[in-house]
């Protein structure tokens, strides 16, 4: 039974892992270019990046936390299965914010006991909180509703002036593109191996602290040779098809920006402008 509850429980935290999965659809976000995307998820960094320069500025952040709202509308997918790979992100910034709020050293806010609770304490974990959620979510939505390939292929786009610098453009894309078809395998891949650990008598929760990093060990070094092997078979299978990084690839997704791009880019410009000069 306890057996059971843990591969569970191990299941449904890396289902919640959900960076790297695509979900296929028709909705406005799906349509939109993944530079309209990739350039939004840089506005709204740059944008609550200044906006944390001003304490109690709470507009900035309100309005990021609608954006947010309106595109979980626009991309149809259902709120639930966002917020199901959100959730664990939330618990793990709530407990870690909580364990320093006692920490601050601004004018004290209020007493529980011996601890004394700030204002610039208070404001720096709802800051964090917000950006760290409204970023990741970003984030979210544009992995499900863009293709690896579409949104390596913006991501190129972008960086296309970096070429006069000669950097290799090509090469970064093509690595940001394995990693991230690569996380979901990896994941299953993980999860196999948790599997057949615990099939062997391997326990991860229980026993002294040696016994459960021996256990991890023995997770991480099969895993590491996994993503060695894949990555030899990889190279194989690149070498073998006559790959060169020497010739520009061609774009398959990518193409001018429409009418809709834009409306998006401007809305989230005076939208986010707008909140800063509130």
């Amino acid at each position: 039974m306890y057996g059971t509850a843990w591969e569970a429980s191990e299941k449904m935290m890396l289902q919640q892992i959900a960076l790297g999965v695509y979900y296929p659809g028709d909705s406005l976000l799906h349509r939109l270019q993944a530079r309209t995307k990739l350039l939004v998820l840089c506005g709204l960094s740059v944008a609550l990046t200044i906006a944390n320069q001003h304490a109690w500025h709470f507009a900035p952040y309100a309005a990021a936390v609608a954006l947010i709202c309106v595109g979980v509308w626009a991309s149809g997918i259902a709120p639930g299965a966002v917020w199901r790979r959100m959730r664990l992100l939330v618990l793990l910034s709530l407990l870690g914010g909580i364990l320093l709020l006692p920490f601050g050293v601004d004018q004290p806010l209020f007493r529980l006991g011996p601890l004394v609770i700030t204002y610039d304490s208070v404001w720096l974990l709802m800051s964090v909180f917000t950006v760290l959620l409204v970023l990741y979510a970003l984030a979210l939505l544009l992995t499900m509703t863009t293709t690896p390939v579409g949104l390596i292929e913006g991501l190129t786009m972008l960086l296309a002036p970096l070429r006069w610098l000669r950097l290799p453009v090509d090469a970064f894309a093509l690595m940001a593109l394995l990693a991230l078809r690569f996380i979901p395998t990896l994941l299953e891949e993980t999860e196999q191996l948790i599997k057949a650990q615990t099939a062997r008598g391997a326990d991860f929760t229980h026993g002294a602290l040696p016994d459960r990093f021996q256990a991890l060990v023995m997770l991480f070094v099969p895993l590491i040779q996994g993503a060695w092997r894949r990555a030899a078979e990889l190279a194989t299978a690149l070498e073998s098809r006559g790959y060169s990084l020497e010739e520009r690839p061609t774009l398959l997704h990518e193409t001018a920006l429409g009418a809709a791009d834009y409306g998006v880019l401007v809305v989230v410009v005076l939208v986010m402008a707008g909140s800063l000069l509130l």
